[in-house]
């Protein structure tokens, strides 16, 4: 740990419960405290502050103890509380105190546990869940990441805990919590649900590992297990669009809808407008002109409002429109309002007109068309067919290069009966859905079902699509030549 840390210059360390083993401390002179902590983590780069919350076995001792200033007194790096929060501005970590949702730990007879503290034991709950809400929705941070002792999914030794399944659980799903790290199962451990973007980490590989029961997992959600011992790492930074972008000194952003999860802005005055736009996409890279589309999750709210120029007032990088044209010399982005075309959202769909005039008269290098919806996919939304038979005839009719759309996914789909390249860049939200549709592998030249972004670079003769995961991973990179129109 103390040679990681140091090359990752940590900034503090999180216990995930059960610091002291077997049983707890006996009190703040209880000499394990030096033993098992101070003197075992003495490496320059872990003398950080440590976060620590109580596992089952701490309650079998004095739980007290272990939350007493005394111990901070005797080494400054120890901080434990039953639960709280710590804000580092960029993420927000909830830790929780989990070991009183366990029904066993109050009529099993082997061991005694200290609940002081505790009892009244369903008003101690109560609270907790009522205060981990409201925090939760309050904080605007970028990540939400909550930490407590026991597994929600686990297919190690102790398996998935049930009382947190349906008491917790709702709670971190409502508020788009991105990260549950537990302990408690003695192994390291991702597991990725179909069902939401929410990963469970595991990292209880301290004392007792190897013990070789495991409960083998749907091999679409359980992306890494290890029974022995380890440690794990989490390094965030606000976004690596940032990194990115700076790298290639960038000339604007294109969002490809739903710009406000999950049911558009409520007005003008809506402060989702800050929380999801102004405040998160603060690097300076960033501050370049973002040209949006509206996508479904947008005509859910007050569409009007994210159209309207007191939002460009407020944010001067923001324009939205429902279709628009960016010229860019030899390149032009032709941005289209996607929603309307599928019926699922009409009881009677409504017409729209479009002046597609302008893709015919274009002289531009490169022609480049902008949906929210996707044409063609292998993602969990698959085929648009209202663009299928609508918009794909009159893009191919005035040769458009790439149709870009978001919706869902990364994705980069290649036919052989047509010069338009699919391009998906939706990995904003919701990510890890594990459910991918059968498609050509000859056709399907990238699916990544997790969170990334995408960047296009265009000259005279050739143009560039990069697809980055969130920590500025390559993922996939293809290329284009108005020579011979084919990727390289």
């Amino acid at each position: 740990m103390g040679i990681i840390g140091e090359k990752l210059d940590i900034d503090f360390i999180i216990s995930t419960g059960d610091n002291f083993y077997d049983d707890g401390l006996t009190g703040v002179d209880d000499p394990a405290f030096y033993e098992s902590f101070t003197k075992i983590y003495t490496a320059p780069s872990l003398q950080k502050q440590w976060y620590c919350v109580l596992g089952n076995h701490d309650y079998r001792g004095d739980v007290e103890a272990q939350l007493s200033p005394v111990l901070r007194e005797m080494d400054s790096k120890w901080l434990c509380l039953r639960s709280f929060i710590v804000d580092t501005e960029i993420a927000d970590f909830f830790f929780v105190d989990t070991t009183p949702f366990v029904d066993k730990y109050f009529t099993e007879k082997d061991h005694n546990y200290d609940w002081s503290g505790v009892t009244p034991r369903q008003s101690y709950l109560l609270n907790l869940l009522k205060d981990l809400d409201k925090s939760l929705k309050e904080s605007t941070a970028k990540w939400k990441i909550v930490v407590g002792h026991h597994t929600i999914k686990s297919a190690g030794h102790h398996g998935n805990t049930q009382e947190l399944n349906s008491q917790l659980l709702p709670i971190l799903l409502e508020n788009d919590v991105d990260l549950y790290i537990n302990g408690h199962d003695h192994c390291l451990e991702h597991i990725s649900s179909s069902e939401s973007p929410l990963q469970f980490l595991t990292s209880g590989g301290g004392s007792k590992a190897w013990k070789g029961d495991v409960d083998w997992w749907d091999p679409k959600e359980m992306k890494f297990y290890f029974d022995g011992q380890g440690f794990m790492s989490v390094e965030i930074t606000q976004t690596q669009m940032g990194v990115i972008g700076e790298e290639l000194n960038i000339d604007f952003v294109i969002s490809t809808g739903d710009n406000f999860y999950e049911d558009g802005l409520t007005g003008v005055d809506d402060p989702a407008f800050y929380e999801s736009f102004t405040n998160i996409y603060t690097a300076p890279s960033l501050q370049k002109q973002w040209y949006s589309v509206l996508g479904n999750h947008d005509y859910r709210g007050d569409a009007e409002a994210q159209l309207n120029p007191i939002l460009t007032e407020k944010d001067s990088r923001w324009l939205c429109l429902r279709s628009f044209i960016v010229n860019a010399e030899i390149v032009e982005f032709f941005f289209v309002d996607t929603s309307p075309f599928v019926n699922d959202y009409f009881i009677n769909p409504a017409g729209h007109n479009y002046d597609w005039k302008a893709l015919e008269s274009s002289n531009a290098k490169w022609k480049i068309v902008v949906g929210h919806h996707a044409i063609l996919s292998a993602g969990h939304h698959g085929i648009t067919e209202e663009l299928l038979n609508q918009l794909v005839p009159i893009l191919e009719k005035h040769n458009v290069d790439a149709y870009i759309n978001g919706h869902h996914c990364m994705e980069h789909i290649s036919t052989s009966h047509s010069k338009i390249q699919f391009l998906t860049s939706g990995g904003g939200s919701k990510a890890w859905r594990g459910d991918i549709r059968n498609w050509n592998p000859e056709e399907l030249k990238l699916y990544y079902d997790g969170q990334g972004f995408m960047s296009g670079q265009m000259t005279d003769t050739k143009a560039v699509f990069v697809f980055y995961d969130i920590f500025g991973n390559v993922l996939h990179q293809w290329s284009i030549s108005k020579v011979s129109h084919s990727a390289a």
